[in-house]
Order: C-alpha cells, then structure tokens, then sequence
C-alpha cells in the first residue's frame, strides 16, 4: 500500500479511505466478503479503525452487515438507482419558483454555483487519477444539493442529503466516457443559465433532460 499521511489524518480515515478506493478500483468486488484481518495486512493499519471505518461504511450503504454471516460489499442495484433518481426528480422540479427566486435574490448563491461549474469543468478536464474522479462526483453532487438547498425547506435537504445520490460512483470507476463526464456538466451548465434567465419551463426542461440522460448512462455503465 502507498505510504499515507498519518498526520493529517486519523488512522480511521485512512482505513475509510483505502477501503473506498479498493471497492471503486474493483479490489473488493460487489457480493465479497469483507475479511478484517486481510485488510489489517493490506493496509498496515490495526483492526480496530478498520471496524470503525466499516461502521462508517455500512451508515452509508456501501457495505453491509448481515447476521452470523459478517460484512461484505453492498451489491448495487439498478432498480434501486432509479429509485434514487425517480426521488431527486421529484425534489428538484417541485420547488423551482422557491429555487429561482433565491438564486434571483441571493448574489452569494450564484457565486457558488458558478464557482462549482468552473471548477468541475477543470477537474474533468484534467483528470489524472482516482481523486480526480471522487473529485468529480463531489461537485456534482454539491451542484444538486446547492439547487434544493434554495428551496429553503431544511426538511427536504436533509431527506436530499440522505439519499446516496452518488453512491452509484464507486461501481462505474473507469466505464464512463470523458465526454459523457463533460456533457454532464454542460448540462449542468444549461440549469445555470436557465436559473439565470429566471425561465420556469426552460429550468424544468433542463432538469428532466440532465435526470434522465444521467439514468441512461449509469445503466449503460451499470449493466
């Protein structure tokens, strides 16, 4: 394993980190028993903030504890995804005149979501490795919840927020396309422009077309 920075961070991010990249670089496959004592090998680090980090990992659905049979990776679902995405279409087209009027009145908000586009665009533009990649899927699920967070319902963000909305990224490491990822952000592009021109019908159009067109790339990365 490469050397890490122990310093800066907790031997339990370590572990949460390293395990993260070997489910997404498909060293620990989706159905695989998790065996903590070959990870305690692997990674050089104690047993004990590996458990943490598993625990931290099965809060978050990526891996799962099951009864008398220990921890394994979560097989992902194609049905449960397009839950997911069924759910975020509802929640980002429900509150567009709340959404646009924030972003009408608010100058901070529409500085970040620039910020958000111009740095996502470099960073797929520049891509190199595996934090390139975790790098992308943070901005764009910051872009999505920065958009229902105008909404101005803190109930809504926080069952937004709960929903795993990118999970889907550790299973389709290196099946994209760089100019599917680049297409994504224009149209993330689009929502901007359209929250811009403060058009209603325009900002939904954009929303469905981006929900729909990111269904159809992960099931064809997916499956």
């Amino acid at each position: 394993m490469d050397t890490l920075h122990y310093q800066s961070q907790t031997l339990v991010d370590v572990a949460y980190k390293a395990l993260k990249k070997d489910i997404t670089e498909r060293v620990l496959l989706p159905g695989q028993k998790i065996i903590i004592r070959e990870l305690h090998e692997r990674y050089g680090i104690s047993e004990t903030p590996i458990k943490q980090a598993l625990n931290r990992m099965i809060t978050e659905g990526l891996v799962e504890s099951i009864p008398r049979k220990g921890i394994k990776v979560r097989e992902v679902r194609w049905e449960e995804i397009e839950e997911i995405f069924d759910i975020r279409l509802m929640i980002e087209t429900y509150y567009l005149k709340q959404i646009m009027q924030t972003f009408r009145q608010d100058p901070e908000v529409k500085a970040k979501f620039s910020n958000n586009l111009c740095e996502h665009m470099r960073i797929i533009e520049n891509a190199a490795d595996l934090n390139d990649y975790f790098q992308n899927y943070y901005l764009d699920q910051e872009f999505h919840q920065l958009f229902v967070k105008c909404s101005g319902n803190k109930r809504i963000m926080r069952i937004y927020s709960s929903l795993g909305t990118h999970d889907y990224a550790h299973y389709i490491y290196g099946r994209q396309g760089r100019d599917e990822t680049i297409a994504g952000v224009k149209e993330h592009e689009a929502i901007f422009q359209a929250l811009a021109a403060q058009d209603e019908k325009e900002l939904r159009c954009c929303i469905e077309t981006h929900i729909i067109n990111a269904k159809k790339k992960i099931n064809r990365n997916l499956l």
